[in-house]
C-alpha cells in the first residue's frame, strides 16, 4: 500500500541518516551537553529565523515559529 512504501521510505532515510550522524561522530551530541534549555527554544526560533532566515526560504515547507520550536523539542535530549 502507498502508506507501507511511505514508510519504508522514512525509516530508510532515518536509518540512513543515523548512519551519517554515526560516521559523522555526532550521533551522540545532546543540546543538554551544551546547557541549552527547553526554556531557551522559543527564543533560538525567533534568533535562527532573523539571522538565517533567508534558508528557511529554501526548504520545501514553510516553518513557523512553533514548528521550529516543535522540531527542537522533539530533538531534545
Amino acid at each position: 500500500s502507498r502508506r507501507q512504501r511511505q514508510m519504508c521510505i522514512r525509516d530508510s532515510r532515518s536509518t540512513a541518516l543515523h548512519k551519517l550522524m554515526e560516521s559523522c561522530g555526532v550521533a551522540d551530541l545532546r543540546m543538554s551537553d551544551y546547557d541549552i534549555h527547553p526554556e531557551e527554544f522559543s527564543q533560538m526560533a525567533k534568533d535562527a529565523k532573523a539571522t538565517m532566515g533567508g534558508l528557511f526560504f529554501c526548504d520545501r515547507f514553510e516553518l513557523s515559529d512553533e514548528d521550529v520550536v516543535a522540531i527542537y523539542e522533539k530533538s531534545y535530549r
